[in-house]
């Protein structure tokens, strides 16, 4: 009865610790333009503000996970929004002013495809328009990014 007990006590326990261990929402969140050095002269700032000498970090840099990532793209060291949010969502360098192809204009896929491939719901929220460059990175595939309708 006592082996039963621990075993039973023990599946449990697995069972609740690997459920911990997945995130229940994951949240990828694009500032238009926010790299480093923006993000370090608004804590700076807002430091400043409070009368703290040095930064003062905002939420999102107390994030237990982050990652920095080069969006210049595959035909120019400066990129344009629509080689850096296919970079961003697809991990795949291309042209400035395509979206969602890489740099010979085939058709590459984002990771909200990959996510509902494996029947994870997805949701594409922004302030702006949903067929603008970055958002459009997440589901369009276009040689031009002016073809906002297709």
């Amino acid at each position: 009865m006592k082996k039963t007990l621990l075993f039973i006590s023990l599946l449990i326990l697995s069972v609740l610790s690997t459920q911990a261990t997945r995130p229940k929402y994951v949240f990828y969140i694009i500032g238009d333009g926010m790299g480093i050095n923006q993000v370090n002269g608004t804590e700076m700032f807002y430091g400043e503000l409070t009368g703290k000498i040095g930064p003062l970090p905002l939420l999102f840099s107390k994030f237990p996970y982050t990652t920095f990532v080069s969006t210049y793209s595959a035909n120019r060291g400066v990129t344009d929004s629509a080689a850096a949010g296919t970079a961003l969502a697809c991990g795949e360098k291309t042209n400035n002013n395509t979206i969602g192809v890489d740099a010979d204009s085939l058709p590459i896929y984002s990771i909200a495809v990959a996510a509902q491939k494996k029947n994870i719901p997805v949701g594409i929220i922004t302030s702006g328009e949903i067929d603008d460059a970055t958002p459009a990175a997440f589901f369009a595939h276009q040689i031009n990014r002016s073809n906002r309708y297709e």
